[in-house]
């Protein structure tokens, strides 16, 4: 599966939450890097980096193979590796799934919200589905070297593609 087909996949998991972004995180050691990006400022992914496991949104949701939300980046304790992203860019809420592969984390799907959000019970449930999509369609190309990020190109309901500012 392309990257292409992917990001498509990842944006319509961001859409049906109504969210303003997205993101798919794979795990690298101890870090997840960034792997596929939808309409997330980069410098937003710039100033967050590689996230260490156990912290940010991703991070916690990998550590403890649960979702995780984080309705406020500027006031949650737990986001402060983080805040940098959220003090840089208009994103200030996530919530994050795992994705895994049988008991094994691979990476993790989040969607972004430029306001304070908590996602509802459906849109966890929805994202769980949405991430064990990912894993099956990425099982055959683990380990996966991820040399940059890859943004998502956008593209309108009238079938316009737009390329995203990376």
């Amino acid at each position: 599966m392309t990257d292409e087909y992917l990001g498509r996949m990842l944006s319509v998991a961001c859409d049906m939450a109504d969210a303003d972004g997205a993101t798919l995180f794979i795990v690298d050691g101890k870090v997840l890097l960034p792997y596929l990006i939808y309409r997330i400022p980069a410098e937003y992914i710039q100033a967050i980096g590689a996230v260490r496991i156990g912290t940010q949104c991703c991070g916690r949701a990998v550590e403890h193979k649960r979702p995780w939300i984080v309705a406020d980046m500027l006031s949650d304790p737990l986001f402060e590796e983080g805040r940098g992203g959220a003090l840089t860019s208009p994103v200030r809420a996530a919530f994050s799934v795992p994705v895994m592969d049988g008991e094994k984390v691979i990476g993790s799907l989040a969607c972004h919200f430029n306001r304070i959000h908590t996602p509802s019970a459906v849109d966890l449930e929805r994202n769980k589905a949405f991430a064990n999509l990912f894993s099956i369609a990425l099982r055959a190309r683990m380990p996966l070297s991820i040399e940059r990020p890859y943004f998502v190109p956008l593209s309108s309901s009238a079938g316009n593609d737009e390329e995203t500012a990376a």
